[in-house]
This record gives structure tokens, C-alpha cells and sequence, in this order.
């Protein structure tokens, strides 16, 4: 099995813009779509080139004959620093995502520990992620610990 692992850059733009979109049609359910696969796509495209070029979001991404078969996300943002925050940087990892075919096979688990690699050479010392039940286990192994404090208002 033939693996590497690289950041993604500009020239995997489309490849990252299909991923993700993949990704969200198997954990978002079709009726809370809100905007058009078309929309999606070229709000996608925007964010990712802009965020990519100047370094506001990374991407690891696994290959296999020249054919990218999982991915992941970092955002990086800050919030007013606090007594548990003291320089208010969070980095949040996002779209872990592998194919089908590639499942269990620990390539998701590897492209997940680059990406927390990357946040953690950043300097970040609160890393957050939503998790899936299937994906809950495998963060909980690397010491990601569910929390109950957070609300939150969706406006249309």
C-alpha cells in the first residue's frame, strides 16, 4: 500500500472543494441544505483559494497513484484572551475525511495526526473539533475530550 502524505496547496484546490462537499453530503442530511451544491462550490473555491494562499487554513492530505484519497482542515481564529485562554488562539480541525474504500485502514488516523501536528507546531494550545460517532473514538485516543459548554444561534 503505496501512501504519502503531504500539505495540500493551490494546485489541490479542486480536489479539496470535491472532498469537502463530499464529506458534507454523507454527515449533513439533505433536508438541512440550505444553498445549492453550486453555491456551495464556488464559495468553497473562494474561501479556499484566499485561505490557502495566505496561510489561514491548512490541509493534509494522503495520496495513492497520484490520487488523493483522504483529507483534513485546520482554521486558525482568535477570540478576547481569558484565564483559561491566555492568548485567545484556537485552532479548529475540520473535515477529516477519507474514501469509503480507504476506511479503517488507518490513513484517516494518520492524516488526522499531521493536521494536529500542524496546529500543535503553531503553538495553538486549544485545538476544538466537532466529531462524528464514528470519529469520536479515534480523537478521544489523541486526548480530545467532549465539552458541554458551548450554545449556539444558527441565523438564516
Amino acid at each position: 500500500m503505496d501512501i504519502t502524505y503531504r500539505k495540500a496547496d493551490l494546485n489541490d484546490l479542486d480536489d479539496l472543494v470535491r472532498l469537502r462537499i463530499e464529506f458534507l453530503k454523507e454527515v449533513q442530511p439533505i433536508e438541512t441544505h440550505q444553498y445549492s451544491e453550486e453555491n456551495l462550490q464556488k464559495s468553497l473555491h473562494d474561501y479556499l483559494s484566499e485561505a490557502l494562499r495566505t496561510d489561514n487554513f491548512v490541509a493534509w492530505v494522503a495520496e495513492h497513484e497520484n490520487k488523493i484519497i483522504a483529507t483534513s482542515g485546520l482554521c486558525f481564529f482568535q477570540i478576547t484572551p481569558g484565564f483559561t485562554l491566555i492568548d485567545g488562539k484556537i485552532a479548529y480541525i475540520l473535515n477529516i475525511y477519507t474514501l469509503r474504500e480507504w476506511r479503517g485502514k488507518g490513513v484517516g488516523k494518520t492524516v488526522f495526526n499531521h493536521i494536529l501536528q500542524e496546529a500543535i507546531s503553531r503553538g495553538y494550545k486549544r485545538i476544538s473539533l466537532h466529531a462524528t460517532n464514528e470519529g469520536r473514538p479515534v480523537y478521544e485516543k489523541f486526548g480530545f475530550r467532549l465539552t458541554s459548554d458551548e450554545m449556539e444561534l444558527r441565523l438564516p
